[in-house]
C-alpha cells in the first residue's frame, strides 16, 4: 500500500505504459522517469486516501514545451481529481516542484498518471505527493 501523504519516487510505480526509467540528478539521486509522451502512463496500486487530500505536488523536469499530468482514479481514463500543468524548465534534469488543487477524494484507490501535450518528449518525473486537507 502507497502512503500519498509522503514523498514518493515516480520510478517506484505498480504498472506502466510507455515511460522509461533514467539516472536523476536532483538532490534525491536514484532514478526518475523519463521518455515520456502523450498518453503514457504509470499506476500506483492501493494508495490510502484515508485523509483526503486538497492538494498534490510534484518534482518535475523539461527541456521542451513540458505538457500535463493528468491524475485519475483506477484506471487511465477513471476518475479526474486534477491536472499538473508541468512547463518547461530548460533541461531534462532542471528539477522544480509544481502543484495544484485537488479535487475530493478519500479511500483506497489505483493512482493513475496520465501523460498528455503536444508530439515529442513531455517532460521527466522524479517524485509526488499529496496534501492532506
Amino acid at each position: 500500500m502507497h502512503n500519498p501523504y509522503l514523498l514518493n519516487k515516480a520510478v517506484d510505480y505498480n504498472e506502466q505504459s510507455g515511460v522509461q526509467d533514467e539516472l536523476c540528478s536532483d538532490s534525491d539521486g536514484g532514478k526518475d522517469i523519463g521518455m515520456i509522451n502523450d498518453g503514457d502512463w504509470i499506476r500506483f496500486g492501493s494508495v490510502d486516501f484515508s485523509k483526503g487530500a486538497s492538494a498534490f505536488e510534484a518534482r518535475v523536469a523539461s527541456a521542451t514545451q513540458g505538457g500535463n499530468i493528468e491524475i485519475h482514479l483506477d484506471g487511465p481514463g477513471g476518475k479526474l481529481l486534477g491536472s499538473l500543468v508541468v512547463k518547461g524548465t530548460s533541461g531534462w534534469q532542471t528539477w522544480v516542484t509544481e502543484s495544484c488543487p485537488v479535487g475530493n477524494i478519500s479511500g483506497v484507490h489505483d493512482l493513475y498518471f496520465k501523460f498528455t501535450g503536444n508530439k515529442g518528449f513531455l517532460l521527466n518525473y522524479n517524485w509526488w505527493r499529496f496534501m492532506a486537507e
